[in-house]
């Protein structure tokens, strides 16, 4: 638990390089979406950095041989041995297949039955769930919530009174209690899990704690 606690501190994190995005996952672990093939080139850059590494080939748009030779230099650029996790899926580009039965030592791949090319590692997930825990991230749903499938709402408590009155707010207050005469109203749904990028983050977790012994 205090390992995924880490993931929920860090994975909120961005840090831009060559103008590429890679979010951190904590302990080292850096997290590469490739939403686009174009994205492939600023990845491979980044890639040749040594630093731990999970590269996001699920719904890569756009894919074509071009695409195909970019995760081609990516792939090549990577360490061996230094961990690295490709998540699949049923609907990665069928130009990466050949790429990605040369990986280099060290690397996984992990994604739900049905992926293409089959992952070393099956995680129990739909493969309609999995593209919805995809689509999901957005900056109302980071990372930590797709890792931990819970979602904090934002608490008025006194720490944000003050600093509503700190910022010239004199009127500032809680929202008003809910009305137990009121109808009640649905719950909002649970936030989805993505189960193939905690896997991986698990993965990395465990190869972690078998090296400090």
């Amino acid at each position: 638990m205090n390992s995924l606690r880490a993931v929920l501190v860090f994975c909120c994190l961005t840090v831009s390089v060559f103008g590429f995005e890679l979010a951190e996952l904590g302990s080292g672990l850096a997290y590469a979406r490739i939403a686009q093939a174009a994205d492939l080139g600023d990845a491979a850059l980044a890639a040749r950095t040594g630093q731990p590494l999970v590269l996001d080939l699920r719904y890569t748009a756009a894919a074509d041989p071009a695409a195909a030779e970019e995760l081609r230099a990516l792939l090549a650029a990577r360490a061996a041995k230094v961990p690295f996790f490709v998540l699949l899926s049923p609907q990665t580009p069928a130009a990466f297949t050949e790429p990605l039965e040369r990986l280099p030592a060290g690397a996984v791949t992990l994604g739900v039955a049905g992926s293409v090319p089959a992952p070393g590692v099956v995680v129990a997930q739909t493969a309609e769930t999995d593209r919805r825990a995809y689509a999901a991230l957005s900056p109302e749903i980071p990372l930590a919530a797709l890792l931990s499938g819970k979602f904090e709402k934002e608490r008025f408590d006194e720490a944000a009174l003050v600093k509503e009155f700190r910022n010239g707010n004199p009127n500032a207050a809680p929202p008003p209690a809910p009305d137990p005469a009121a109808p009640k109203t649905t719950e909002p749904a649970p936030v989805l899990t993505d189960r193939v990028l905690q896997r991986a983050v698990h993965l990395h977790r465990a190869l972690l704690a078998l090296k400090r012994r």
